[in-house]
């Protein structure tokens, strides 16, 4: 079933490849606000260094790290929506209207607040395990991430479930969890078929570093225009399964 999603997924991406590609713009500007962080690069992602922000940080980068998180959050629900917003309008065979850019804005906030709560959730529970040091590092790494994808997996839909069932950001966490049980070969075939587009692009990338050093960002920039938007548009594939549409 996932192959039929994916063959649908394609077809739609090649179709309005113009304008998911105009709607992932915001994506190529809140990447790199995240570099303004501190953070590392790696897999083609951003990363926080958690370590750093107890020593080297003041209220003044605390203040400027907490505008760049908001502004990077908004531009990145923004795409997101805009994104399945797209599809959305092709699957109803309707073209985007001025209406529409409306419900863009309204969608981008709630979908603001669920990756906001998402964050803050993750953060602090990273947070409380580094300063009270009651487990290994090892022990804590392998907990934040455990925590991380859990959260992750629980918010996975939410840009489906608020675009495409207008969804409140309360009801989007719960449609976005239901999903994961009506659907959960598809989900892991998901999840697998990213991480190897990950994968490759990572290897890629990693591998052109020596002859050229921007390669990592490059790879950063693939990612937004390319890989993030086309997983959405998968994920659009299955969130619509639900309702025996492909």
């Amino acid at each position: 079933m996932f192959g039929k999603m994916l063959s649908q997924a394609i077809g739609a991406y090649l179709s309005n490849l113009r304008l998911i590609s105009f709607f992932s713009i915001p994506l190529i500007v809140a990447f790199p606000l995240a570099l303004l962080l501190p953070n590392y690069v790696a897999a083609s992602g951003i990363f926080l260094r958690l370590g750093s922000l107890g020593t080297d940080v003041g209220l003044p980068e605390t203040l400027l790290m907490i505008a760049i998180l908001i502004v990077s959050l908004l531009l990145f629900s923004f795409a997101l929506v805009a994104v399945n917003s797209v599809i959305k309008a092709q699957r109803s065979r309707l073209q985007l209207k001025h209406t529409d850019f409306e419900r863009m804005e309204e969608a981008t906030f709630r979908l603001f607040t669920v990756l906001l709560i998402a964050f803050l959730a993750t953060f602090a529970f990273n947070l409380l395990l580094y300063e009270t040091g009651v487990v290994s590092e090892r022990t804590r790494l392998a907990l934040n991430a455990l925590f991380a994808g859990i959260v992750s997996l629980l918010v996975l839909f939410a840009p489906q479930a608020i675009v495409i069932d207008n969804a409140s950001p309360e009801h989007a966490f719960t449609l976005s969890a239901s999903l994961l049980g009506r659907r959960l070969g598809s989900v892991v075939a998901l999840i697998v078929f990213g991480a190897a587009l990950v994968a490759v692009n990572t290897l890629v990338f990693t591998t052109l570093q020596p002859a050229f050093g921007l390669a990592p960002l490059a790879g950063i920039v693939l990612n937004a225009l390319v890989l993030v938007p086309f997983l959405e548009v998968v994920k659009v594939q299955i969130y619509l399964s639900k309702y025996n549409l492909l």
